[in-house]
């Protein structure tokens, strides 16, 4: 007892140099490195641990000691591989996006070509403008005049108008006399009003024969008309007129020999129209693929999809409605035919221009709409893992 109080006078109760203290605060500090590196590994950890208080020696001594270092906790293999799995998910959806957008872009193109160009009422009613063009309606007129000129029928006793027989004169006559009733019988056929609806029998013929899916060149089917022109000029002047083997009856859009560029870009059509539906069902699966899996906000996923498809609709619309489809083909000799091409390139391409315009603005509204879901789930989201926060 006196020893103890000799220590104690010397060097203080609770001094740091005294050696009992340091021993008591070794101790502790070995204790907590013990419970750092093995958190509940013995009895005396554990009381202390459940809420018992070490002796205030210990405490004094621990607070001069500093905090021992340890190693962290090792992360599982399995949330090791998470983000890697997570990188991945978000590749594959890229290329479910892709193939969404190619899919769905070329099944919209072959949906308008089979309503538009392959069924043959709409065919008819996308080409009813025609009909009212005048400079094509006076030289369809003239084209069928000069046809008809030309049948034996009227060649044989009139001659082509430059006889120079000793009664060329009478005959040319005669001759300049038929023409003028004759021109005029298929003008007034051509502005009449039972025109229209002669026109659409003639463009039904002409696609009928076009979209038979064989090869053969391009023709423009006149034949009805020629039949009801060579009923008029019968009418007019009472000659019969056998229309049947004039050459004008059916114009071959295309001269080449065993190549025929609208030939093979109708039959081209015709098979992609026939693909609009798998082509669609592709693009929907790999859409709802790729919402599943992406692994955040999906409706920002399906907006950054809808409005990609509306810009490429867009730039395609306007590089269809500025194209030419005459282009790079050999025009045929007949004004008539030339005119009907023409005026059938500007037709289709403004039909595919004004589609494809019209669906990317559906498009671009219902990419709006996604993006307003995406911000209220965002939104959400948010406030529910707040409130989960909140009860924690």
């Amino acid at each position: 007892m006196t020893g103890t109080r000799k220590i104690i006078e010397d060097y203080g109760d609770g001094n740091w140099t005294n050696p009992y203290v340091q021993a008591e605060n070794q101790r502790a500090q070995e204790a907590a490195q013990a419970a750092y590196a093995h958190p509940y590994a013995d009895p005396a950890s554990a009381h202390y641990a459940q809420g018992a208080h070490l002796p205030e020696t210990q405490v004094q001594g621990a607070a001069s000691v500093p905090v021992a270092s340890y190693a962290p906790p090792r992360v599982p293999q399995r949330q090791r591989r998470r983000p890697a799995f997570s990188l991945a998910r978000r590749f594959l959806c890229v290329l479910l996006a892709l193939l969404t957008l190619a899919t769905g872009l070329t099944s919209a193109t072959a949906y308008w070509a089979q309503t538009t160009l392959v069924d043959t009422e709409n065919f008819v009613a996308m080409t009813e403008s025609i009909a009212y063009d005048q400079d094509f309606q006076t030289s369809l007129a003239s084209a069928v005049t000069d046809d008809i000129m030309a049948s034996p029928a009227i060649e044989t006793y009139l001659g082509d108008g430059n006889s120079t027989a000793w009664y060329g004169g009478v005959q040319n006559w005669l001759y300049d006399q038929t023409y003028t009733l004759v021109d005029g019988a298929t003008s007034s056929l051509v502005t009449s009003d039972a025109y229209p609806q002669l026109w659409a029998q003639v463009i039904s013929d002409t696609h009928a024969y076009n979209f038979s899916g064989e090869s053969r060149p391009a023709v423009l089917d006149l034949s009805a008309l020629y039949d009801q022109a060579g009923a008029s000029v019968q009418s007019a002047t009472g000659f019969g007129v056998d229309t049947s083997s004039l050459p004008g009856r059916t114009i071959t859009l295309e001269t080449g020999q065993n190549i025929w560029p609208i030939n093979s870009t109708i039959n081209t059509l015709i098979w992609l129209a026939s693909l609009w539906q798998p082509l669609l069902v592709v693009s929907g699966v790999s859409a709802l693929f790729g919402f599943l899996l992406w692994p955040r906000n999906r409706f920002a996923y399906l907006a950054f999809i809808a409005f990609s498809a509306a810009a490429l609709l867009w730039v395609a619309g306007l590089l269809g409605g500025g194209a030419s489809l005459t282009a790079g083909i050999q025009l045929p000799a007949s004004n008539a035919a030339v005119l009907f091409l023409q005026k059938l390139s500007e037709t289709i391409t403004a039909s595919f221009a004004s589609y494809h315009n019209g669906l990317a603005l559906n498009l671009l509204i219902a990419g709006v709409v996604l993006v307003l879901l995406a911000l209220l789930s965002a939104i959400m989201g948010l406030t529910a893992r707040e409130a989960t926060a909140r009860i924690r």
